[in-house]
């Protein structure tokens, strides 16, 4: 296995590491603990998304593309990405409804590459799937930056003073993110649908017509 996929499995490896830090105990306890473990989730998210800009890198430089990780890259981010947006909704942070419609996407198209491996096919990432990417990381990033910033307040005794009242500054901040998201939500649904387009080839009724 070359050095590419093995980054690819250990950014797979890191997302349990990541779910529980970001699942753990309650975010209004106050307390060293929860800043510490809050700080570790970003940590991990960071360090696996590095590694999803290295390994495609390595693998273009010293010409290691290989099938397997074509399948596997997408595949792990898609589990990091859906490990976080559902960790947010439990958090309470984002609605499920948008994030069913952004994992809906993911499904699909991962579906869609399965089924073009069947039929010898590897559908690669077009620049849309890219920015969706990117967009995502960059919402998953912000909301985590958001929740040790307010974890590490709430901690010192400080969240409360930034707007007079903790609810009014939850209000403001969730707003902005989930600005971010509905903008990660219209790029993913719309790359999505680029997908489907561009091999509608792969999921057409294949039934041969009668002869007449």
């Amino acid at each position: 296995m070359n050095i590419a996929n093995k980054l690819t499995l250990t950014r797979i490896f890191m997302i349990p590491f990541f779910m529980f830090c970001l699942l753990y105990g309650d975010e209004n306890v106050n307390n060293i603990g929860m800043v510490i473990i809050r700080f570790l989730a970003f940590i991990f998210f960071l360090a696996a998304s590095i590694t999803d800009l290295i390994d495609g890198r390595l693998a273009r430089k010293y010409h290691i593309v290989t099938n397997f990780g074509k399948l596997l890259d997408p595949l792990a981010d898609k589990m990091l990405v859906t490990v976080a947006f559902i960790g947010f909704v439990e958090m309470g942070i984002f609605p499920a409804w948008i994030i069913i419609l952004i994992l809906c996407r993911e499904f699909i198209v991962t579906g869609l590459r399965m089924l073009g491996i069947s039929e010898g096919r590897v559908i690669h990432a077009d620049k849309w799937g890219k920015h969706k990417t990117v967009s995502q990381i960059i919402t998953i990033i912000a909301t985590l930056v958001f929740i040790c910033a307010r974890q590490t307040l709430l901690y010192t005794g400080h969240w409360e003073k930034i707007i007079v009242r903790q609810m009014e500054a939850d209000w403001w901040y969730l707003l902005g993110l989930r600005i971010l998201l509905y903008y990660c939500g219209i790029l993913t649904l719309y790359s999505g649908a680029k997908y489907l387009y561009r091999n509608r080839d792969l999921i057409r009724d294949d039934e041969t017509p009668a002869a007449k």
